[in-house]
């Protein structure tokens, strides 16, 4: 469920300081960092938003000038830096808080539209000070920087895109029958468990090794581990599990 929370609306010299929204569904990092933001003179307010739209609408109602959206590897990421995007559009900065200070994630942050990321694993006061400096107009990262977390991304997509792209043209049954070679399985075991003549099973071999380009089973098994296929989302912005690929 959606909730907002208007934390403290304070002023500093009887000026409202910039508005700061944190979009998170850590309630505890959330309301941790809303109370030190707020003694600190922020006007602060929490969301706990799900979807792009719970966002779109506080932010219609309510404009920020900094927007604070925790993001994490796995599978909600897409979601997550869809909310970075959303709260880019409306037209304040954009920072994320994540516990991985990972160069791809980065990357996947500012290419969503963010102005940098933020350890939230570090001391709070540390989370709180580069807030804080963000709220002054300060920048995060330099032009530079950007360009090449800029540069990193779209290197890391096309890359992941080529690596994959061989095995999206398996039929599911050629999938399955890789899977089960992954698996340590022999041609008769696969035959046999698959209740399918070997010369089916070799057929399907075959078809395999020449959709993935190489010479014998042992190295299509190569290619699908050094991959990450099957495990692999293609839907997520980066694969932080393939780095060393990079």
């Amino acid at each position: 469920m959606e909730q907002i929370d208007d934390v403290l609306d304070m002023q500093d010299n009887g000026e409202l300081v910039a508005p700061v929204l944190i979009v998170d569904d850590h309630s505890l990092l959330a309301g941790s960092l809303a109370m030190v933001l707020a003694a600190e003179g922020c006007a602060v307010r929490t969301l706990k938003a799900t979807t792009v739209e719970t966002l779109a609408a506080e932010l219609e109602e309510r404009a920020a000038a900094l927007v604070l959206v925790r993001i994490q590897p796995g599978p909600r990421l897409t979601n997550a830096l869809s909310l970075v995007s959303v709260a880019a559009d409306a037209g304040g900065t954009v920072a994320v808080l994540s516990d991985s200070t990972h160069e791809l994630l980065q990357a996947a942050a500012v290419n969503a539209g963010a102005a940098g990321l933020i350890g939230s694993s570090e001391l709070l006061i540390d989370t709180v000070d580069e807030i804080l400096a963000m709220v002054k107009g300060e920048r995060l990262m330099s032009p530079e920087r950007r360009r090449e977390l800029t540069d990193l991304f779209v290197k890391h997509r096309v890359d992941r895109d080529n690596r994959f792209l061989p095995f999206e043209s398996l039929s599911r049954r050629e999938g399955e029958v890789l899977c089960l070679l992954m698996e340590g399985h022999s041609v008769a075991k696969i035959a046999e468990s698959s209740f399918v003549s070997v010369g089916t099973v070799r057929t399907q071999v075959k078809a395999i090794l020449r959709k993935l380009g190489v010479n014998s089973q042992a190295a299509a098994v190569a290619l699908a581990y050094r991959s990450g296929w099957p495990d692999a989302d293609p839907t997520l912005p980066v694969d932080l599990r393939l780095r060393t690929l990079d």
